[in-house]
């Protein structure tokens, strides 16, 4: 299953990252600067603080992919131009879109209000629960 992360907050991130993030121990962070160093690991905690950063602050127009073989990838979406449709077309496709699929405000606030006072014989009358088998 494919999961698309856009900048996220950052108890968010802490969670996520854990499911979909990678740490490698010898990841290395600095080469040595003489023959007699060692070079520099990254630590398991800085990287998951990375991890945390890409995806918190992700440019806009920027998410972060995990896709179901496993890779994290982050993409852009494309530029969209600026919307040039007037008042009076948005007017035109709201009315011929209420006409094929909505109903009236007044049959809403029915629906709304009866949901409301009695919300098991709504649901029981308006939707069907699908079979289903317990697994064991």
């Amino acid at each position: 299953q494919t999961k698309v992360f856009f900048g996220i907050g950052r108890k968010d991130a802490e969670f996520i990252v854990k499911l979909v993030g990678r740490v490698d121990p010898e990841v290395i962070k600095r080469d040595p600067k003489t023959d007699t160093q060692y070079e520099l690991f990254s630590t398991i905690p800085e990287q998951w603080e990375k991890w945390i950063d890409r995806l918190r602050f992700q440019p806009a127009r920027q998410a972060t992919l995990a896709v179901k073989d496993g890779r994290v990838i982050d993409i852009r979406t494309i530029t969209i131009p600026q919307y040039t449709a007037t008042d009076d077309h948005i007017e035109q496709i709201r009315k011929v879109s209420m006409s094929n699929y909505g109903i009236s405000y007044g049959v809403a606030i029915k629906n709304l209000y009866e949901q409301i006072s009695n919300p098991g014989e709504y649901y029981a009358r308006n939707f069907s629960i699908p079979e289903f088998e317990v697994m064991q």
